[in-house]
């Protein structure tokens, strides 16, 4: 059976906001090939074990591959939450207790005015006190994150100064930066190989919605020529 990464312990969020959306990976050293690994390299990996529980390790046809789990799983996150919200096809997850959210102004006021765009992504909310909300449901792809912070991040995401489509998009990052797998979780080999397969299913593999590299590779020249072999 398919194993879900985002079912796995989610990541200690950042806020979306920190980097530029969708920006291309910088430049880096020979070692790390900076131009960009073409989506069907992916389905031709076999995947060896993990790195420091940060990076899969894998084998491919035209070298080694690092890949950075959370990175990784933020990109196949992102490109879900934009689906489900282009779509209309959300998925929400009740809390099996209503959490109690305190609020600033600001935020009370657009909880108000944005239940229905909040729903959209998946957050149940119900007023509850001057000052708070009951939160009954979060996008499915939180898991047992911080539904509480994902919350507030997205309200001051909706008070941002972004174009429209330039909002949704770090709105659908900072659900998704909540919801990854985080470093120093252990998988099993069966969870990195789905990981893999899902990041060859994105539109853009090679990098996270904020513009981190996802992986990296080693090719076999260059790997030649470190241990003297050529």
């Amino acid at each position: 059976p398919e194993i879900s990464p985002e079912r796995l312990t989610p990541s200690a969020p950042s806020s979306a906001s920190t980097f530029s959306l969708e920006t291309s990976p910088s430049t880096v050293d020979e070692a790390r090939q900076e131009s960009l690994i073409p989506k069907e390299s992916l389905s031709r990996l076999r995947v060896l074990g993990q790195m420091g529980a940060i990076y899969l390790v894998a084998d491919g046809p035209d070298g080694l591959y690092l890949i950075d789990q959370h990175a990784a799983h933020e990109r196949v996150l992102f490109e879900r939450v934009k689906d489900e919200v282009r779509n209309g096809v959300y998925e929400s997850q009740a809390l099996l207790e209503p959490l109690t959210v305190e609020l600033t102004y600001t935020q009370l006021e657009l909880a108000r005015e944005s239940r229905k765009s909040l729903g959209q992504y998946g957050f149940v909310l119900e007023e509850f006190g001057e000052r708070s909300y009951l939160l009954r449901g979060v996008p499915s792809v939180l898991d047992d994150s911080d539904p509480a912070q994902g919350l507030r991040e997205v309200l001051d995401l909706m008070s941002s100064e972004f174009p429209l489509m330039e909002r949704q998009d770090a709105i659908a990052a900072s659900i998704a930066c909540h919801g990854a797998i985080r470093a120093g979780k252990n998988l099993s080999t069966q969870e990195m190989s789905e990981l893999v397969r899902q990041l060859e299913d994105t539109n853009n593999p090679n990098t996270c919605p904020h513009g981190r590299p996802t992986m990296i590779r080693l090719s076999a020249q260059h790997l030649e020529r470190e241990f003297g072999r050529r």
